[in-house]
């Protein structure tokens, strides 16, 4: 599952069941537009979003019981706009056992905010940027930092990555 929050609202923009390419994925990213934000930033809504559709195997997501863990990546420029919601959402989604990843950009970031996110251990979930042109050397640390421990369930790591990077 793709998504992405603009303005106040969370959209999901597509589920990986609608594609069955990685080139189809990397269009369909490319087709994203984005949004300039709006001052609030519900990310509480987006991380609800992700636990109650984002992981659903109706939308394709694999099955937990074959192995594959659940990643969620979190990139923000903001605190959020309710950051208690959004610290329970997150424990929401770390009792569901889905992986937090998040990446931080800029300075309106609230670091404490983005630790009550990021799943432990911290080092290994949590990134922070000064700008969005360092977003480039996030594949380095996706690839040899972050799914560190997760290489043996992500067999299509690359595939995940180009993803990633490729929005």
């Amino acid at each position: 599952m793709f998504g992405f929050v603009s303005s106040s609202k969370v959209k999901r923009e597509f589920d990986l069941n609608n594609y069955t390419t990685k080139d189809e994925v990397l269009q369909a990213i490319d087709n994203l537009k984005h949004e300039p934000s709006a001052r609030d930033a519900n990310t509480h809504l987006a991380i609800d979003e992700l636990i109650l559709n984002g992981f659903s195997e109706l939308n394709g997501a694999r099955k937990v019981s074959d192995g594959h863990p659940r990643i969620g990546i979190l990139l923000t420029g903001s605190q959020s706009s309710v950051p208690n919601k959004t610290v329970l959402a997150a424990a929401r989604a770390h009792e569901a056992d889905i992986k937090m990843v998040v990446v931080g950009v800029g300075t309106k970031v609230h670091r404490n905010e983005l630790e009550a996110i990021a799943s432990d251990p911290i080092c290994q979930h949590l990134v922070v940027l000064d700008n969005v042109t360092e977003i480039d050397g996030l594949s380095y640390v996706i690839r040899h930092r972050i799914f560190q421990g997760f290489h043996l369930f992500l067999r299509d790591s690359d595939f995940l990555i180009d993803v990633i990077l490729a929005s």
